[in-house]
């Protein structure tokens, strides 16, 4: 089967790699459907910049949809025809045909694990915790290609709620990519007063503004906003930035991080001025934040396909990744 490896920092290829070992009695198989780059980690993870570093020889992506095609004797929530997120070749911190997982999941064929049958027979210390997020979606979505952003949209929705209501307040997001423009239409959609994006270019600006942004700050032509926030989104991994811009912050109000930044260590000046920092994960498992991303789509009132440039051929992957590095794509989805 075909999988992106990762064998070298810098470059990732479509290899042909051994076919996945026999399933586990409370597995199930998939074939992949579609899959997408997370632009900003998965870059960060192909060059080895995330602050705990990446295992090479690796195989890459967690944004990943597929289709059940068997599945193991002791399986009791899923079936064949079930679509599923987040199948893996091999689970994180695993290896399997020599083959270490950065996220694992960019592969022709993947396995899902039954979590709430491991959880009834006891045996939850035997299997891999990333099962929590291999959830099934509608299978109304199966020729969607961009059912995979939904992982995306779950991480991003349940992020933000996290810091509360937005009524009423004025709200900063740092970068214009999906994840940024996720954190735009939630902060519209949750009724902010005025909903700002700043990027270093103005790439991002149109789809900012469509996304429910009132205005776009363009960085690289010495744009600031004009007054403070009562929230600062960094969707972009900006750490070492980090006190240029807490100033936009007004006092009570809070800056959140969310962008994974090269190094997590920095020297935060702003302690003392009455700023508060947020630093929490997103809870994507959850069923009701799951439930509610896939009503939201089903309704209508998110479209998906807003969130992503173009759909490719799995094959044409690391063109994909050569095409974000140089603005040409900002979200390419890659069919298999």
């Amino acid at each position: 089967m075909k999988a992106a490896v990762i064998r070298t920092k810098g470059t990732v290829n479509i290899e042909t790699v051994p076919a996945l070992p026999a399933l586990d009695d409370y597995q199930c198989r998939c074939r992949n459907l579609y899959a997408s780059a997370c632009t900003g980690t998965d870059r960060k993870i192909v060059n080895n910049k995330l602050p705990w570093g990446s295992k090479f020889p690796a195989i890459l992506g967690h944004e990943v949809v597929g289709e059940i095609i068997e599945v193991g004797d002791m399986v009791a929530n899923y079936v064949v025809g079930d679509i599923v997120m987040r199948p893996v070749y091999v689970y994180p911190g695993e290896q399997v045909n020599g083959l270490n997982a950065e996220f694992g999941g960019f592969s022709e064929y993947g396995v899902i694990t039954d979590k709430a049958a491991v959880e009834v027979a006891g045996l939850s210390d035997k299997y891999n915790s990333y099962a929590q997020f291999q959830m099934t979606i509608p299978r109304t979505w199966r020729d969607r290609p961009e059912a995979v952003l939904l992982i995306t949209m779950k991480e991003t929705f349940s992020w933000i709620n996290a810091l509360g209501p937005l009524y009423g307040k004025r709200v900063a997001v740092i970068g214009a990519g999906t994840v940024g423009m996720f954190y735009l239409k939630f902060a519209a959609m949750m009724c902010a007063k005025e909903v700002v994006a700043v990027a270093r270019s103005g790439a991002g600006a149109e789809r900012a503004l469509a996304c429910g942004a009132d205005a776009f700050v363009e960085l690289g032509k010495g744009e600031t906003p004009k007054g403070t926030f009562d929230l600062v989104i960094d969707a972009a991994g900006v750490m070492n930035k980090i006190n240029d811009f807490t100033p936009w912050v007004a006092s009570g109000g809070t800056y959140a991080v969310y962008g994974v930044s090269d190094s997590m260590a920095a020297t935060i000046n702003a302690f003392g001025s009455g700023i508060n920092f947020a630093f929490h994960s997103p809870a994507e498992a959850d069923q009701l934040v799951h439930d509610t991303c896939v009503s939201l789509v089903d309704k209508g009132i998110i479209d998906l396909k807003q969130f992503h440039s173009s759909v490719m051929s799995f094959d044409e992957l690391p063109e994909g990744f050569r095409k974000i590095d140089t603005k040409e794509e900002f979200k390419p989805i890659f069919k298999f």
